[in-house]
């Protein structure tokens, strides 16, 4: 049984990631708790907190099962995140079975009861609060899309790789996904003057919205991220 020596060593997500599927389960752990926050995140404000967490462990999970497929020819958030994408377009292809198929190019996933606790985080800054309500309003991938952009820094082929796409096209998807957002925007802006400041303001407002959630609920998340070994190491 590995004594999780080698975890001292393992300083690299690849390292941590191989000792993890040998057996070490305080390299996973330390693995997971560098990621959680980010995979919880992702997650956060599509489905709510509870389902957050469980689809946040099967990532995890997922990815232990596929340490194989992992290369290490991009960074390893990037394949997570692609794992989580999956996880994210499944969970609602099943919620709406029986129903027409769910398509993330087109279908929203907006949810009231999720976006009243999203907005319940950023107090009263209003800018903010438009951007996740228009956010909201647009379909999955290019709701995805933008906030891994502007939430967690991913460059044009990392976007790539977690949307299994070509490179050259993210661009053209990217500028489509902040036309919509714009419109989404407009149509729930209380007053022209909010609409102009948060639309002047993008990337900035995009920044404070990760910021305001990182210090959110999701904290108290990462402290019990190491249940997410656990059907792993029994």
């Amino acid at each position: 049984m590995p004594d999780g020596s080698a975890t001292l060593f393992a300083v690299t997500d690849v390292e941590l990631l191989q000792a993890w599927r040998a057996g070490d389960a305080l390299a996973g752990q330390r693995l997971i708790k560098r990621h959680y926050q980010s995979v919880y995140l992702f997650f956060f404000g599509k489905v709510g907190a509870e389902a957050s967490e469980d689809l946040t462990q099967t990532t995890f999970e997922t990815l232990c099962e596929r340490v194989d497929d992992f290369r290490g020819e991009s960074a390893l958030r990037t394949f997570l995140f692609g794992i989580a994408r999956w996880k994210l377009v499944r969970h609602f292809e099943r919620a709406r079975a029986g129903e027409r198929p769910f398509e993330p190019l087109s279908d929203s996933v907006y949810d009231p009861g999720v976006e009243r606790s999203m907005t319940s985080m950023l107090a009263a800054r209003e800018h903010e609060i438009l951007l996740v309500q228009a956010l909201r309003r647009l379909p999955l991938d290019d709701q995805l899309l933008l906030e891994l952009k502007d939430y967690e820094g991913l460059t044009a082929r990392e976007l790539a790789e977690v949307f299994d796409i070509p490179p050259g096209t993210v661009a053209s998807r990217l500028q489509r996904a902040r036309e919509r957002l714009k419109d989404a925007a407009t149509r729930l802006a209380t007053h022209p003057r909010l609409l102009e400041h948060t639309l002047t303001n993008l990337e900035r407002h995009m920044r404070q919205i990760r910021l305001s959630l990182a210090g959110g609920p999701e904290e108290k998340k990462i402290d019990q991220s190491s249940t997410a070994t656990d059907s792993i190491d029994a």
